[in-house]
C-alpha cells in the first residue's frame, strides 16, 4: 500500500536523496534544476516552509513530492503551492516513468488540503496530474552541438541570422570588442549585482519586483554558496569594451540550462543585449555542457527566434475531496481574487 513520509528537505538521508537522484536520472522532462533536492533545500533555508512527501511502497520510494506552504495559516489548512513559489519555473511530482496517481488522493496521502500551482510539467499528464489551463513555453534543443544548430538556423532563420550579425559588429564598432564570460557556481556578490540590476529593471519598467520578498534573494544566495552538485547557477555576462551589455542567472542541471533572471543595459537597447548574450551562451554550449536551454513559459517573439520546439506550462487547483480542502478551497478562490484586484506576485 501506497503511504507518504512529509519531511522538512534537511531531514532527508542519503538514501532518500539517492532515490530522488535516480527518479530525476530517469525521466527526462525531470531533468531540472527546479525538481532537485538541492533546491528544495536551498528554499527550505531561506525561510520558505518547504516540505518534501516520500511516497514510498514495499520498502522502495516510488514518488516524491516538493512543496511548501506560503504561511502559517496555509499550513494549518493544508493548502499548498509548488516549492519555491514563484521563484520556480518548473513544478510538479518527482516519479519513475509508469507511475500514476489521481491528484486528490495524492494530496489525501500528503495530508494536504489543496494544492494551487502554476508551471505544471506538460508531461505530468503521464502520472495523471491535470491541468486547468495551459500556457505555451519554448526550449532550445541542442542534441547535435552548437554548430548543428547554428547551420539549421541559418537555413530556415537566414534573416534572423544576419541581423544578429549586424547587431554583434555594431556592438563591437560602437563600445569595443564584445566578449563573452560563463561562470559555473559564480561568487554571491555577482549575483547580488544581477539581482540589483534586476530590480532596477522592475522599477524602470513598473513590474512587480521578483525579489520584494527577502527570502527569494536569499534562495540565490544560498544555491550560490551550496555548490550542490545537483543544482548549481551559472552566471553569464556579454561585455563589449568596457560596457556590460548583459547578464544572466540560470539554474545548470544534467545539461540543461533554465533561463531563468536576463538583464540588460537598457542604453544599449539598439543592439539587442539580450539576444546578443543568448547567441554567445549557445555558441559556448558544448564546452559549457550544456544540451538544452529552456526559455520557460512565455510566446515571445525573442524566445521564438531562438526556439527549436514549444512545450506547455499547466496552471491548475487540485482539491482533496475532503472538507479541510473545501476551505482551503475558499481561500485560494479569495486570493486569486485579491491578487487579480491588485496584481499582486
Amino acid at each position: 500500500m501506497l503511504k507518504a513520509d512529509i519531511l522538512p528537505p534537511s531531514a532527508l538521508g542519503e538514501a532518500e536523496l539517492e532515490a530522488w537522484r535516480g527518479l530525476l536520472a530517469a525521466t527526462p522532462h525531470l531533468q531540472r534544476g527546479f525538481f532537485t533536492s538541492g533546491f528544495a533545500r536551498a528554499c527550505e533555508a531561506a525561510g520558505f516552509r518547504a516540505r518534501v512527501a516520500l511516497l514510498h511502497e514495499g520498502g522502495s520510494i516510488r514518488a516524491i513530492l516538493p512543496f511548501q506552504f506560503r504561511s502559517v495559516w496555509h499550513a494549518g489548512l493544508g493548502l499548498a503551492e509548488r516549492i519555491g513559489g514563484s521563484m520556480s519555473d518548473h513544478a510538479g511530482l518527482v516519479a519513475a516513468p509508469g507511475f500514476r496517481i489521481a491528484p486528490n488522493r495524492l494530496l489525501r496521502l500528503c495530508r494536504l488540503g489543496g494544492f494551487a500551482l502554476t508551471h505544471l510539467a506538460e508531461q505530468q499528464q503521464d502520472y495523471g496530474l491535470t491541468a486547468e489551463r495551459w500556457r505555451i513555453g519554448h526550449r532550445i534543443d541542442l542534441p547535435d552541438g552548437a554548430e548543428a544548430y547554428f547551420a539549421a538556423i541559418a537555413a530556415d532563420r537566414k534573416p534572423f541570422v544576419n541581423d544578429t550579425g549586424r547587431r554583434l559588429r555594431r556592438a563591437a564598432k560602437d563600445y569595443g570588442a564584445v566578449a563573452f564570460t560563463a561562470t559555473a557556481g559564480p561568487p554571491e556578490e555577482a549575483v547580488l549585482a544581477v539581482v540589483a540590476a534586476k530590480r532596477a529593471q522592475y522599477a524602470r519598467t513598473g513590474a512587480a519586483d521578483s525579489f520584494g520578498d527577502p527570502r527569494r534573494i536569499a534562495l540565490l544566495r544560498n544555491l550560490a554558496t551550496a555548490q550542490a552538485e545537483d543544482c548549481r547557477l551559472l552566471l553569464t555576462e556579454l561585455r563589449a569594451g568596457e560596457r556590460v551589455l548583459a547578464r544572466h542567472v540560470g539554474l545548470l542541471h544534467a545539461g540543461v540550462l533554465s533561463y531563468w533572471f536576463p538583464v540588460y543595459d537598457p542604453d544599449a537597447q539598439k543592439v539587442s543585449p539580450g539576444r546578443l548574450l543568448l547567441w554567445h551562451t549557445i555558441q559556448e554550449a558544448d564546452r559549457l555542457g550544456i544540451r538544452l536551454i529552456d526559455r520557460g513559459e512565455g510566446d515571445s517573439e525573442a524566445k521564438r527566434d531562438f526556439s527549436t520546439g514549444t512545450t506547455r506550462f499547466g496552471e491548475a487547483y487540485w482539491n482533496s475531496g475532503t472538507a479541510g480542502g473545501s476551505v482551503a478551497r475558499i481561500l485560494q478562490a479569495a486570493e486569486w481574487r485579491l491578487q487579480l484586484r491588485w496584481g499582486a506576485a
